[in-house]
């Protein structure tokens, strides 16, 4: 009687509702669906848990993609799920979830390409559309064991529930779809330009990180969530010296056995019922995990971010030091982490060079001599509002202008420049120039190298399955609203040779474009790239705070499935070192004579005549980067990396 009374009490505090079952209470949350209220979503809340907040997996499905539903089938302990894609698998006394195309099952790209794609990468400009994938092998299964990390599984006669946090972790995706529960509202991210949370409820994101404790339960299961989404989806780039630690051992195993330095303290941290601690913890794997960019786990700095204007890099760093009474060891590593990550030399090196012929941050277009320079600042951002604009309006007029202030990035910048240079009779060559560029969006990557050379295709690995993708685009490239033959002619329009400009600076994006150009036989100048090659994926957990990792979906490659995230190698190296490494020097990525001789030698075309080609021991690529193992027909080839003609 005393245990119903209470529950009777709690319902009215909390505006709950009973259910019949006395061993879990329901609640109608209100969903903040891309910043704007939209109705209320169904939570579950186990006495046993009473601060891990629950949801049937048919309701996930209807939240995240509206209009869809999941068919549940009860046996016993086991329940089988249909949704419009694939079928799934939920045993809830073993807690496991099995699907034989788990990608396909989690799959929200309808949202994006009306029309139906598949689970890949692709960010909704209007002139790009997803064509093609090719799978090796063609099908893996998918088992998650929840039992290992602490994560129960519940059912009924009708449904089968999931913590929100674990069923959100297995639909998130590259575009930056995600869902979470911040103890108040259900926050939804409809569109990766406003995939902040926190922006959504600013005020109970600022709440999060100000409180002093957490609940237990909370704690507990946000320690196992965060533990199972590094094991599962972290796409391991190759950058931490603790990857192949967590990779045998798992990341709990890692750090409860000093595996990792520091590994017991950190996960001490992790699963602390003081917030302070927490996001301490949070940082120092951030400190772990570092992968160039990629992977930010710094809760509080990502949200201060977004949130604060007056968030400086010094004011965030005094936070960490504060910590050192309690933690001096990994208060001073993180201090000492930071500093070197915040004192970027080559930036500031780069930047001096281009003053030293008079360029600054709004120059896009360089020209000299027989050589023109597009100075890249970055693949976006991924603000294609004019450019809907321009394809809802028919494609009529002028494509959008370039805009300095807020679309710096766009393709209409790269337009600009390659039509200058192709325009000017004394142009010649055209360097992309990415020694500043920190990368932004696939489907401009994919529009410059259709525009370029007619190819729309990149290579990745999934981690989690072991699977090889290659993934292809259709790319509007005359913008008329058409995706046609016509376009595949477009880049035979520029009679421009091209070259890649990279630093170590040239990340992510900036860093699978030179790859894709390399691929296709254009030579690569300056420094090995920065890296980068993984996709982003992001994550809420369980408190309602967000952070992203370099994703297991999208591990790039070259075309012979090599890692890129080591950087991609110049063919024209120029050094930009000395003092032993000390000072940066990057006067040479500016010696337009000396790199326009490099576009020279690159770009003479060797004839030959067959049989003279088998002869040749290498592999052939033709101009799309597809491999053959000698050419078939005459034309134009790839051999070590130059043009060949076969006659």
């Amino acid at each position: 009687m005393e245990r119903y009374l209470l529950t009777i009490v709690a319902a009215i505090m909390a505006t709950m509702t009973t259910h019949a079952d006395p061993g879990f209470l329901t609640k109608q949350v209100p969903v903040n669906r891309g910043g704007k209220d939209d109705g209320n979503v169904t939570l579950r809340f186990y006495e046993d848990m009473p601060s891990i907040a629950y949801i049937s997996a048919a309701d996930f499905q209807a939240l995240v993609l509206p209009g869809s539903t999941i068919n549940v089938t009860k046996d016993g302990d086991t329940y089988s799920l249909q949704n419009q894609y694939a079928t799934a698998t939920v045993n809830t006394a073993t807690e496991q979830f099995s699907s034989d195309n788990y990608m396909a099952f989690t799959n929200l790209m309808s949202l994006i390409q009306e029309e139906g794609m598949d689970n890949v990468y692709l960010d909704g400009a209007p002139y790009i559309r997803y064509k093609s994938q090719e799978l090796t092998p063609v099908s893996v299964a998918v088992t998650f064991d929840f039992q290992k990390y602490g994560i129960d599984l519940r059912g009924d006669d009708e449904a089968v529930y999931f913590p929100f946090a674990t069923i959100a972790d297995l639909y998130s995706d590259l575009y930056y779809h995600i869902a979470g529960y911040n103890g108040e509202k259900v926050l939804v991210v409809t569109d990766n330009n406003y995939a902040e949370i926190c922006t959504f409820e600013p005020e109970r994101a600022k709440a999060l990180l100000n409180q002093t404790t957490r609940q237990a339960d909370l704690a507990d299961f946000t320690y196992g969530e965060f533990c199972f989404v590094i094991d599962k989806f972290y796409g391991m780039p190759g950058r931490s010296p603790y990857e192949n630690t967590i990779k045998e051992n798992g990341l709990d195993k890692s750090l409860s056995d000093n595996l990792i330095d520091n590994g017991a303290v950190i996960k001490q941290l992790l699963k602390s019922t003081d917030m302070k601690d927490y996001i301490f913890g949070m940082n120092c794997m951030q400190m772990l995990l570092y992968d160039g960019g990629h992977t930010n786990l710094a809760v509080d700095l990502r949200t201060y971010m977004e949130l604060e204007d007056e968030i400086t890099t010094s004011k965030w760093i005094n936070g960490i030091k504060a910590m050192a009474a309690s933690y001096p060891e990994l208060s001073q590593q993180l201090f000492d982490f930071y500093s070197i990550l915040f004192n970027n030399k080559r930036n500031t090196a780069i930047e001096e060079a281009r003053e030293q012929k008079g360029l600054d941050e709004t120059s896009y277009y360089y020209k000299e001599g027989d050589t023109a320079y597009l100075l890249y600042p970055q693949f976006g951002p991924t603000n294609f509002l004019d450019w809907q604009a321009y394809y809802d309006g028919g494609c009529q007029g002028d494509i959008p202008e370039v805009d300095f202030d807020d679309n710096y990035g766009d393709l209409s910048v790269v337009l600009d420049a390659m039509n200058k240079a192709n325009e000017d009779p004394e142009v010649k060559n055209f360097v992309v120039d990415l020694s500043l560029n920190p990368g932004g969006s696939l489907d401009i990557v994919m529009a410059m190298t259709a525009l370029m050379n007619g190819q729309s295709h990149f290579y990745s690995e999934n981690t989690l399955t072991g699977q090889r993708q290659l993934i292809e685009y259709d790319v509007d490239c005359n913008f008329d609203g058409v995706f046609d033959e016509k376009d595949k002619e477009v880049y035979k329009n520029y009679n421009l040779n091209y070259a890649v400009l990279t630093s170590k600076e040239s990340f992510s994006c900036g860093n699978l474009f030179p790859s894709l150009m390399k691929d296709m036989g254009f030579p690569i100048i300056g420094e090995t790239s920065g890296g980068g090659g993984c996709a982003v994926q992001n994550f809420i957990s369980p408190e309602g705070l967000q952070y992203q990792i370099s994703s297991y979906r999208g591990r790039l490659t070259d075309q012979h499935w090599t890692s890129i995230d080591a950087g991609v190698e110049p063919d024209y190296p120029i050094v930009v070192t000395t003092d032993g490494g000390e000072t940066y020097d990057y006067s040479g990525f500016y010696d337009v004579a000396a790199i326009s001789n490099m576009i020279k030698e690159a770009t003479d075309i060797k004839s030959l005549h067959a049989p003279d080609y088998q002869a040749q021991k290498d592999l052939w690529y033709t101009l799309d980067g597809r491999r053959v193992t000698v050419p078939a027909a005459k034309g134009i080839y790839i051999n070590r990396g130059r043009k060949v003609v076969v006659k």
